[in-house]
């Protein structure tokens, strides 16, 4: 994320919605503060584009699908609601064309960069952590073979980590298999 714009006073979540329609760049809401969007290095949009393009390929002709970071997620906690754009998303509520946001999203992957990675595993965690519909949240760093995994069970949130190319990220929910050597193909990492 990058600078909040200014503002004196609060932005309801319908006028943010409204703007980002016509904005030239991408903007995250915040509980009523917009912030800037940074782009991106080839790296981050490298692994963004493998993990969203296998995905796609195994969700075909299912009703779950892969959306890339031009799909905002809505968040809403208490009183205050919250927009993200993720690298990727998988969603499965089938919305509908001219939907603003992913309705239900099942499983959210964050490329981390040293820009976010505070934010995305801070404050990003405790709001995606809150949607009902969320089964992984999906941390994968570009500089190492590292990827982190939040998983929702019966008995609250479970983290685990995967570290080797030979490794698999198994996402049963969506009967989908990410190994690390498809995540990240061509970075040239060992």
């Amino acid at each position: 994320m990058g600078d909040a714009l200014r503002n004196d006073y609060y932005i309801s979540p319908e006028d943010y919605l409204c703007g980002e329609r016509v904005s030239q760049e991408k903007h995250e809401y915040l509980a009523g503060v917009i912030y800037a969007m940074a782009g991106t290095s080839i790296g981050h949009d490298r692994i963004a584009g493998n993990i969203y393009r296998s995905l796609g390929n195994q969700l075909e002709g299912r009703a779950c699908e892969s959306f890339s970071s031009d799909v905002k997620v809505r968040i809403q906690r208490d009183a205050a609601s919250f927009f993200y754009y993720p690298d990727v998303t998988v969603d499965c509520s089938g919305s509908a064309n001219g939907s603003l946001f992913a309705e239900a999203p099942r499983v959210i992957f964050e490329v981390l960069s040293p820009a976010t990675e505070r934010i995305d595993r801070g404050e990003k965690l405790r709001n995606y952590q809150s949607i009902p519909t969320l089964e992984a949240y999906v941390l994968v760093d570009q500089y190492h073979v590292a990827v982190t995994i939040y998983r929702r069970t019966a008995e609250g949130w479970v983290m685990e980590f995967l570290t080797e190319k030979t490794d698999t990220l198994e996402l049963p929910g969506i009967e989908c298999r990410l190994p690390l050597a498809t995540i990240y193909e061509r970075m040239g990492l060992p």
